[in-house]
């Protein structure tokens, strides 16, 4: 994650992640669920500038929430001020170029720029474990966005992390999102309808998750969400199915959608099928990082 610093501010990147697979394994106690998935960080990138404020915290940006409270944000901001030390401060400006609601985890990346800029500014270790104790209270995912790794096998709620290869930095990357946003609770919702977990043996059901060691994904590296958002949302699957048709290495929704990837291992292709989507949807092409 490059950032530039000065004595009172600093910018980072906060990079996208796509899911190379995603099975949900069990639904736990506190309400959440269990997953084994393969996060794998892209260059698709929004700018985070934080600056030194005494004792508060300011927001600059997208409403990306009814209540400013709720954006991710500035939530990580107040809980690292609640870990830390109330004079800790933050003023925040979020340049999003990352689709809300698509899957791609930018609120989380945006929250773990926003603690390792905290961090850095306020001369906190992030390595210091309260920092991850911290990032798991903000979002599932922003311990991986917040450890800086290219990809990495996540389990638990997705914040046990164990690093992988991931795709080789060569592939090209088609991001398409359709015109509709999914929302993460109506996703496992919908899962859950389908899905029972009681005897499942997970070692069985995502070995091949498990054992990826790097390179383009197998296709029985799956998605679960895929059933449920393809059916309820024709028009994403039939973006799956172009990308396959058109020379996919590997297509998958990303985490819960909206928003569908391919992965091609030509630029030339990977445009064509971006320019495709261009007029009815968002599209952009990305690396591996």
């Amino acid at each position: 994650m490059m950032n530039k610093q000065s004595k009172q501010n600093i910018s980072l990147s906060a990079y996208a992640k796509i899911n190379l697979g995603l099975r949900i394994v069990g639904k736990r106690d506190d309400g959440y669920h269990n997953i084994v998935t393969i996060f794998q960080r892209i260059s698709l990138c929004d700018i985070v500038t934080i600056q030194k404020l005494d004792g508060k915290i300011k927001y600059q940006g997208p409403e990306l929430t009814e209540k400013p409270e709720d954006n991710l944000c500035y939530k990580a901001a107040k809980l690292f001020r609640i870990e830390f030390g109330d004079r800790f401060g933050a003023y925040i400006s979020l340049k999003k170029e990352i689709p809300a609601e698509a899957g791609l985890g930018g609120g989380s990346s945006d929250a773990a720029a926003v603690l390792r800029g905290m961090a850095k500014l306020y001369n906190v270790s992030t390595d210091d474990e309260r920092l991850y104790c911290v990032a798991l209270k903000v979002g599932s995912d922003v311990s991986f966005f917040l450890k800086n790794i290219p990809a990495a096998l996540g389990q638990g709620r997705g914040e046990i992390l164990t690093p992988v290869t991931g795709l080789k930095k060569n592939r090209w990357i088609v991001i398409i999102k359709p015109r509709l946003s999914i929302s993460t609770s109506w996703a496992y919702r919908s899962v859950d309808n389908i899905l029972t977990f009681e005897q499942k043996d997970i070692s069985m059901l995502c070995h091949e998750l498990l054992d990826y060691s790097g390179g383009a994904p197998t296709r029985q590296m799956l998605n679960d969400f895929e059933q449920v958002v393809f059916e309820a949302y024709p028009d994403i699957f039939e973006i799956y199915e172009l990308m396959i048709a058109s020379g996919a290495l590997f297509a998958g929704l990303c985490g819960s959608g909206s928003a569908v990837y391919g992965v091609f291992n030509s630029n030339r292709l990977a445009r064509i099928i971006a320019d495709r989507f261009k007029t009815d949807w968002t599209g952009c092409i990305c690396r591996p990082c």
